[in-house]
């Protein structure tokens, strides 16, 4: 946020130690958000001009196709065919965008026939100017676990990381997790733990896979003599990959805002972005970038990234690195 305002008492951060009077000590920064990575073209008449994403899809900001100065590709033209330099095709843009918004490439032969003549005997260039957008996450859709006393709840995301919705230890049925047991082991259907949701978010939120035993001394004992279960809704969250030196811009369509839920610089694996030198594959290095860009991005329709050295801190030099950013669309 740009501002923020918060009144500091036990409403906001709860009792730490009765009858002392106490205060808030902050320390905080503000971080410039970076520039846009786009991308100028240039290309003269009856060329083809390339627009290309490495990752992410075209989103183009501006174009014309005509001629603002006497220099843009002028070599070997008479003077009279670059003498116009307020030559413009309004419909340039729209143009660009119908054809290219959207897809990871795409080409076009630079010339009437694509745009229309904006200004006859006048020898015309396209000037577009574009960025590299990752389309956001589709809706994950969640998964329900059961899971009886004395075993084990195995949470697990094929791709992405686990984002836990709702928990709860105890018991609200008779049916589950009731075979072989006695009646009055099943009887309490009014059984609840209000901190089963903070213990699974805490040990299982933003991991691939998560593993957590279900029993008293994890979960506390809600009611002593029933036989408890684990009843657990998770969700998948979609994570995209930004290499080092490289950009992206991750958006929300409508009106729904970003929310980060993990974000990572450095590297987890040898086989995610590539490098020619093996070394620079060799380990593995962890640096969590999870509240920086919750500050930067949270709450924003679209968020720019660059995976660079200079935009998070360093902890592995000689390490090919690569940005890894779990978010969805709220």
């Amino acid at each position: 946020m740009q501002n923020c305002s918060i009144v500091v008492g036990n409403a906001a951060f709860t009792e730490p130690c009765l009858g002392t009077y106490k205060y808030l000590n902050v320390s905080y920064e503000c971080i410039l958000p970076p520039s846009a990575p786009t991308t100028n073209l240039v290309t003269c008449e009856s060329e083809t001009a390339r627009l290309s994403c490495d990752q992410g899809n075209i989103n183009v900001l501006s174009a014309n196709y005509g001629r603002t100065n006497s220099s843009t590709c002028s070599t070997g033209k008479p003077a009279n065919q670059l003498s116009n330099v307020q030559c413009r095709q309004s419909t340039s843009l729209s143009v660009l965008t119908t054809l290219c918004n959207g897809q990871q490439s795409c080409s076009i032969v630079v010339g009437n026939v694509a745009f229309t003549e904006p200004c006859p005997g006048t020898y015309k260039y396209l000037n577009v100017s574009y960025e590299c957008i990752t389309p956001p996450p589709p809706s994950a859709p969640s998964t329900n676990l059961f899971t009886c006393e004395s075993q084990t709840a195995p949470l697990s995301c094929a791709q992405g990381t686990i984002n836990v919705l709702s928990a709860n230890y105890g018991r609200t049925d008779q049916t589950t997790c009731s075979t072989g047991k006695p009646a009055n082991q099943l009887s309490n259907v009014q059984c609840t733990q209000s901190t089963s949701l903070s213990v699974l978010t805490t040990q299982c939120d933003e991991k691939p896979d998560c593993s957590i035993s279900v029993n008293n001394a994890v979960f506390g004992d809600p009611c002593v003599g029933t036989y408890k279960y684990l009843n657990v809704s998770y969700t998948c969250v979609p994570t995209i990959i930004i290499c080092q030196d490289k950009g992206s811009t991750i958006t929300c369509e409508g009106n729904r805002k970003l929310n980060i839920h993990f974000a990572n610089y450095g590297r987890r694996d040898a086989v995610t972005c590539p490098h020619s030198r093996a070394s620079a594959m060799s380990s593995t290095c962890t640096s969590s970038q999870t509240r920086n860009l919750q500050l930067r991005c949270n709450g924003k329709r679209r968020c720019v990234l660059n995976a660079s050295n200079s935009q998070f801190h360093d902890q592995c030099p000689h390490i090919h690195k690569y940005l890894e950013v779990s978010y969805s669309c709220d």
